[in-house]
């Protein structure tokens, strides 16, 4: 018996029924590890001195509060300290649970706090690798996820799991690949692609340490590989529970 040739037969089309419902159940579990991920995270009110250091030998000195208010969004601010050419300069961040995120800027020479479009989200933070809009965490929903493998790396044992934007032109990445440790749910690397899938920026986290039984990215750095530059983030005296005023994620609070 022949079979017609651009038909498929019964058993094909189960097959490929099958690999669909695989394949969409893979992506499910890949979201919900991220997910779990963000969950995972202190949500406890913290407070820290930053220090922000790149290969190009300067230091910028920063303290940071960091705190959830009770509509779940995460709220971050920054203000730096040193060098005296940038002190004063002052960040708030709003990283909502659903939604796109509100950053603020002062810029003591201008002495006003200025929105942060979709163009500046793109640009360096304080001159480094990091980018402004690296600052938070996008919105989960904003992306379609897979599992491409695993990976060890630095004794733990990590699965890849690679974060596809569902809008390319809102996001600064063409695509992602976290490698995420299932077992402290921890993302440990980050691989960021430009849009054209080349690997445009490698994040890893240096030195993890729980603090108050809490994983704390005590020293994480980004690593551009595209223009051959580095830049590190060093976290100090971090105190969880710390007691901070509302008034500082006020946005008031930038220009007082």
């Amino acid at each position: 018996m022949k079979l017609r040739l651009g038909r498929p037969t019964a058993l094909a089309t189960i097959g490929m029924m099958m690999l669909a419902v695989g394949a969409q159940a893979q992506d499910s579990a890949a979201r919900d590890l991220v997910q779990k991920v963000r969950d995972a995270a202190p949500k406890v009110p913290l407070l820290a001195k930053m220090i922000l250091t790149s290969d190009r030998g300067w230091e910028r000195d920063l303290e940071l509060s960091h705190k959830h208010l009770s509509d779940g969004t995460e709220a971050s601010y920054m203000e730096v300290t040193a060098p005296m050419d940038l002190k004063d300069t002052r960040f708030l961040v709003f990283d909502h649970p659903v939604g796109r995120d509100e950053q603020f800027i002062y810029v003591p020479a201008a002495k006003r706090a200025i929105q942060v479009g979709a163009q500046t989200r793109k640009q360096e933070f304080l001159g480094s690798e990091f980018a402004i809009g690296d600052l938070v965490q996008p919105d989960v929903d904003a992306f379609t996820y897979s599992f491409v493998g695993e990976e060890d790396i630095d004794g733990r044992h990590c699965k890849l799991v690679e974060a596809v934007p569902k809008t390319p032109g809102d996001e600064l990445y063409g695509k992602t690949v976290f490698a995420i440790d299932p077992t402290a749910l921890v993302v440990v690397r980050s691989q960021f692609f430009d849009d054209k899938g080349q690997l445009l920026k490698v994040w890893t986290v240096e030195k993890l340490e729980q603090r108050d039984g809490r994983w704390t990215p005590l020293q994480q750095q980004m690593n551009n590989v595209q223009e051959h530059h580095w830049s590190r983030i060093s976290l100090t005296d971090v105190k969880y529970n710390a007691q901070l005023p509302a008034e500082v994620f006020n946005r008031s609070y930038l220009t007082r």
